[in-house]
């Protein structure tokens, strides 16, 4: 059986399933694994892209005041490696290589802090004040079912 994810609205229809299945692997004898655990929404469309303006934001701000050519994802490498740091993998005898956090395994809270986190840094230590395009930022920061006006 597949991993399943139960809402309150969903419940209904899964829990009927779940027994189903269970009881079916216990008919053939055989041993059966559930494990409960709370289910973590991985990052939003919203904010993956709002994290990629803001990284355009950021390249252009570093153009326009500094004369640096970067791209949004040199802003993205750079950035990520400032808020979560580096690790450094050592295999055997091989050469270490350095590792940073990869920012698709960030479930929508962590996305939002780090988020957060972007938009503070940029305005304390840039001086720059990132858009926040209305649909779109409060998607990311707020989620679909929320109409927080900021």
């Amino acid at each position: 059986m597949a991993k399943k994810v139960v809402t309150t609205t969903n419940a209904q229809y899964f829990m009927p399933q779940i027994g189903q299945a269970v009881r079916a692997l216990l008919k053939q004898g055989k041993n059966v694994v559930i494990e409960f655990k709370e289910h973590k929404a991985k990052r939003s469309l919203a904010q993956n892209r709002l994290l990629w303006v803001w990284n355009q934001e950021i390249a252009n701000h570093f153009r326009e005041h500094f004369g640096q050519e970067n791209s949004s994802e040199d802003v993205h490498e750079v950035f990520v490696r400032k808020k979560f740091g580096v690790k450094v993998i050592q295999a055997g005898n091989e050469e270490p290589i350095i590792v940073r956090k990869r920012t698709r395994k960030l479930n929508t809270k962590e996305f939002c802090e780090y988020l957060n986190w972007m938009e503070q840094y940029c305005a304390e230590y840039l001086e720059l004040m990132l858009p926040q395009p209305d649909d779109l930022y409060h998607l990311a920061m707020y989620g679909e079912t929320n109409n927080v006006s900021h």
